[in-house]
């Protein structure tokens, strides 16, 4: 008997529920699978971006092509446009100073920081399952690039390569501060949406996220006690008080001394474990002493989760630990006595800095320009590209413009009063901004706007033709950046 393969396949199409229902789930999976792909794109960029400092324009621009191909793809969004625009226009103004300057836009700083509203506006195509997915994974590769600097550290020291503050994959003690400052709030605020998934009944769908995230507090906290960084203490401490005003308007004065003291208690007592190791290496005879603390803090991660019960049990001792944090401090200081002095430098360097700040208002002096009027002018010569003060060194080289729409980001994301750990955390990153330059490194930047952005929040539906126009413009633009590379 012969059969009808086409009778056959209709009859099964309705058995499932009909042709147009099929077609509509796979689409739906098919979009699925895309929002992962997206997740996953994103968080190599991310990877990447850790390892190249203050930015390769060649990377960079690689990156930016392949992210921009992969919005042009994506269907007409919902973002905030006053945020999405102040962050392309803050490129614009970039682009027209660097090429008034250089008669070209590679030499400035669009040709590394234009991948950042591609990434906003690429961030704002993800639902909000997957921007958790894309958080852990950011969080969970900063604990790993916390153990992969520590081990450096202790690697260096076993060769006798000698140990300096830890500087790990970032090349930098303050760079890695913040960026590990970063990790540890977006972290805080995980732990916190897993605690609160517990509470619904799926906590054993976010078991092994929530022990991920749980061992990797530890490495993230001994890690930045060894940058021995000032600014990046100074930048968590801003953000812990953040947290502590909103717990006591939230609770009593009891619950928020217990909430206060279990923070205290396990930064005290990680840091307390980071500098006896940066001690042990520089101190000791011989040095590779550093080896047991080293095994030590292996030790601690793995019984972490015990630690976190001890505090919750014992509340005198987890005081008396938060206590120990003051001596932590001074202990930090102790071997780090020229902090102050290079506080006080930062400071003139602001002053310096802002002499300039009028002399173009439109487009600034250039980028990359202050160094050189620094070095003729009569002011101490501070050997740096970048005024330790992200908004005046903005106000200089790229203009009053420029500044007010960085400025307009900022105040941007306050106004939609994000989750308090992430208000923290973004708290931190300005903070550190107003005395460093972390905004310059593109994979701080990257994790701050991973961890923390909102671009669908109170947004608007952005014009389809408007999204393509601006993605093909960048991935023009980053082409343009790689065949300038290239061809040097």
């Amino acid at each position: 008997m012969e059969i009808n393969s086409k009778v056959y396949i209709l009859t099964y199409f309705n058995d499932i529920g009909g042709e147009e229902d099929m077609v509509n789930n796979l689409e739906r999976r098919l979009n699925d699978l895309l929002d992962y792909y997206i997740v996953i794109l994103l968080f190599l960029a991310f990877f990447i971006l850790t390892f190249i400092g203050a930015g390769s324009v060649l990377i960079v621009g690689m990156i930016g092509v392949l992210l921009c191909l992969v919005g042009l793809l994506q269907e007409s969004v919902k973002v905030d446009i006053w945020a999405f625009a102040s962050l392309a226009g803050y490129n614009l103004i970039s682009m027209a100073s660097s090429y008034v300057t250089y008669g070209n836009t590679v030499d400035g700083y669009v040709a590394i920081q234009g991948i950042f509203p591609v990434i906003y506006l690429l961030m704002a195509t993800l639902t909000d399952d997957k921007k958790v997915l894309l958080q852990r994974l950011c969080v969970t590769w900063t604990a790993m690039a916390a153990a992969i600097s520590i081990f450096q550290f202790v690697y260096g020291v076993v060769v006798g390569k000698g140990a300096g503050r830890l500087g790990g994959i970032m090349g930098n003690p303050n760079a890695l501060g913040i960026f590990l400052v970063v990790g540890w709030f977006a972290l805080l605020s995980l732990r916190t949406e897993l605690t609160d998934k517990r509470s619904k009944g799926r906590e054993k769908r976010e078991r092994i996220w929530n022990l991920v995230l749980c061992y990797a507090e530890p490495i993230l906290l001994v890690g930045l006690a060894m940058t021995l960084s000032m600014g990046s203490f100074c930048a968590m401490a801003w953000g812990i008080v953040l947290l502590i005003v909103h717990k006591k308007e939230q609770a009593s004065l009891r619950e928020t001394l217990v909430y206060v003291s279990e923070i205290l208690a396990k930064a005290s007592f990680c840091f307390g474990v980071g500098i006896l190791i940066y001690i042990g290496a520089n101190k000791t005879n011989p040095p590779w002493v550093c080896i047991l603390l080293l095994i030590y803090v292996v030790a601690v991660t793995g019984c972490w989760t015990r630690w976190e019960l001890f505090l919750n049990t014992y509340r005198k001792m987890t005081g008396t630990i938060a206590g120990f944090g003051v001596l932590v401090a001074g202990l930090a200081i102790a071997v780090r006595p020229s902090a102050v002095a290079t506080f006080t430098e930062r400071i003139a360097m602001m002053e310096n800095g802002l002499q300039y700040i009028t002399a173009k208002p439109l487009l600034g002096v250039g980028p990359y320009q202050w160094r050189l009027l620094n070095l003729y002018d009569s002011d101490t010569y501070f050997n740096t590209y970048h005024i330790h003060n992200v908004f005046i060194h903005v106000g200089v080289e790229l203009g009053m413009i420029a500044m007010a729409l960085l400025f307009a980001v900022v105040v941007r994301y306050y106004i939609k009063r994000p989750p308090i750990e992430q208000r923290a955390e973004f708290t931190a990153f300005l903070i550190h901004n107003l005395m460093d330059t972390s905004l310059f490194y593109v994979g701080i930047t990257a994790l701050t706007m991973m961890t923390v952005g909102r671009p669908r929040e109170d947004g608007r539906q952005l014009n389809r033709v408007v999204q393509r126009v601006f993605f093909g413009m960048c991935t023009i633009m980053f082409t343009y950046h790689i065949y300038y590379s290239i061809s040097l």
